[in-house]
């Protein structure tokens, strides 16, 4: 009878467990010590080996040349609890046990003492499916069970089990396993087994298991059988219901090129194969972030998830993007999320979006249209459109060269120093007889001190711009005195008996007024 790979190829030892370093040290050291918790428990997610471990753990504890860290595997002892023939060593279901029956009935046999081996190994699998009941007939005797027995419970929802119990056990919290770790174990199963199956084909089968070693091999199993000898990327694509990674590069093509007949045509393709659009949406998603990823990052071979075959030619379709490109292609499908989520009408919304963005690259961004229209220059109209000869008009010399050495002037220093420039702008500037006035407003001191440290800064870029020696001359404008009527104004309003009238009827000066009285006044 064929036996699976996930059961030929199940760990008998901790060497052997994949993925799960630090929990193997922390039981090796705890059998070396002779420290062994008597309740474990044992949680992460399926088939990341904690029924393994519990055998294993097991083995090592009865092994006839142990205590031990690692079984021998030869024994009688181990060879038993590996086939799953010891009497003392047991693992209940707990979903088909659940009762409180199950647990009393359990309770009367670890009493005694174990038939053959140092201990009695109880592993309860699934053990959050117990009832109420069950665990409160439990709990005793997890608190304080025999010495001659170890209780490990394993689950995958470790949330469900009472916090009563998880307060009286030791708890190891199994990792995912990495996909590339799946990989490597996958290509060593497949070079035993005589199977010629490719990187690519692993690296479906590694990512679709979800770090769960067990799936992977279940995955390869299937595969297998399919192919009937070498498995094909073919083979892994129809068991696993994925998309062709082909389709993608092709879509992405039409888009690039603006082919929006291919990308109707495509998108019908989809709908005539019975593909599930809105999964496509997603998997296209994970696509553009790979072709980000590639894109941006020189040697991105481990991070992106794309075929390698195919990295050569998504290269040369990328050559005609660049990143920004990219993120707003991103930041387009992503805002449909939603949409395509709830609509009636995938295929519809499909088409709106990549249709949509075959019209991204003839877009201009606003940085590079702002960029486009500073450096277009004013062209002066031609002599033919002129029909009516006008006086020339004299124009002082060199005004228009002086605006604009003056305008490069304050854009240089700009650049180079902010703070004068902002004091420059708010000065006024004159060319006059290759001396720069500048005229500082009367209450502006500070900028009046910078104007006079950054003299010599000045006429040296002035002299950069400019292309010779001009001089700088800096003015400040002087306060003007205030106007007599002002000055009467503020005396009445100051006057004492205006103020003591003011303050004998209660009221306020609202204006003060010059009146002129007639000749006989």
């Amino acid at each position: 009878m064929y036996l699976a790979l996930a059961r030929k190829y199940r760990p008998q030892k901790f060497a052997e467990l994949i993925g799960q370093a630090s929990i193997c040290k922390t039981l090796q050291n705890a059998i070396a010590m002779n420290k062994v918790y008597q309740a474990l428990i044992f949680s992460g997610m399926k088939g990341v080996g904690k029924t393994s471990s519990a055998r294993i753990l097991a083995k090592a504890l009865n092994c006839e040349k142990g205590p031990a860290i690692e079984p021998c595997n030869a024994c009688q002892t181990c060879k038993e609890i590996t086939d799953g023939n010891s009497t003392d060593y047991m693992e209940i279901d707990g979903a088909s046990n659940n009762g409180v029956n199950e647990v009393r009935s359990l309770r009367e046999t670890v009493k005694y003492k174990p038939l053959k081996n140092r201990f009695r190994i109880v592993v309860i699998d699934e053990v959050h499916m117990l009832s109420n009941a069950a665990w409160n007939a439990l709990l005793k005797t997890i608190e304080e069970p025999p010495e001659h027995t170890i209780f490990i419970m394993a689950t995958t929802d470790f949330h469900k089990i009472p916090a009563t119990i998880v307060s009286r056990c030791q708890h190891f919290e199994f990792k995912r396993i990495p996909f590339e770790v799946i990989k490597q174990v996958l290509k060593n199963i497949c070079q035993k087994e005589a199977i010629k199956i490719s990187d690519y084909a692993l690296y479906l089968i590694s990512k679709s298991a979800e770090g769960s070693l067990r799936d992977a091999k279940k995955i390869l199993d299937q595969a297998i059988a399919i192919a009937n000898g070498d498995v094909k990327d073919d083979d892994v694509i129809a068991i696993l219901g994925i998309i062709d990674e082909v389709t993608f590069i092709t879509l992405t093509r039409h888009v690039f090129t603006q082919d929006r007949k291919g990308i109707l045509e495509q998108i019908n393709e989809l709908i005539e194969r019975g593909t599930d659009l809105r999964y496509f949406y997603g998997e296209y998603l994970r696509f553009i972030r790979d072709l980000i990823v590639i894109k941006s990052i020189p040697d991105s071979e481990k991070l992106h998830n794309l075929n390698p075959e195919n990295v050569t030619e998504i290269k040369k379709i990328l050559k005609q993007v660049n990143e920004i490109e990219l993120l707003r292609f991103f930041n387009a499908v992503k805002e449909l999320d939603q949409t395509i989520r709830y609509t009636e009408n995938p295929s519809i919304i499909l088409e709106y979006m990549f249709l949509k963005l075959s019209y991204f690259s003839a877009l201009v961004s606003i940085e590079d249209y702002l960029k486009k229209i500073r450096d277009v220059k004013p062209v002066a109209p031609a002599a033919s459109m002129q029909t009516v000869s006008r006086p020339k008009v004299e124009k002082a010399p060199d005004m228009d060269v002086d605006a604009e050495m003056l305008a490069s002037l304050k854009e240089k220093i700009e650049k180079e120093k902010p703070r004068l420039a902002s004091v420059l702008s708010s000065s006024s500037l004159k060319l006059q007889n290759d001396v720069l006035h500048i005229q500082v407003a009367a209450n502006f001191e500070n900028a009046w001190k910078m104007m006079k440290e950054n003299k010599a800064y000045l006429q040296q870029t002035l002299g950069q711009v400019s292309g010779k020696a001009l001089g700088v001359e800096m003015i400040i404008q002087e306060l003007k005195p205030e106007k007599q009527e002002n000055k009467l104004v503020e005396e009445l309003k100051n006057d004492k008996k205006i103020k003591s009238l003011k303050d004998k009827i209660k009221g306020n000066v609202i204006s003060i007024e010059s009146v002129k009285g007639d000749k006989d006044a």
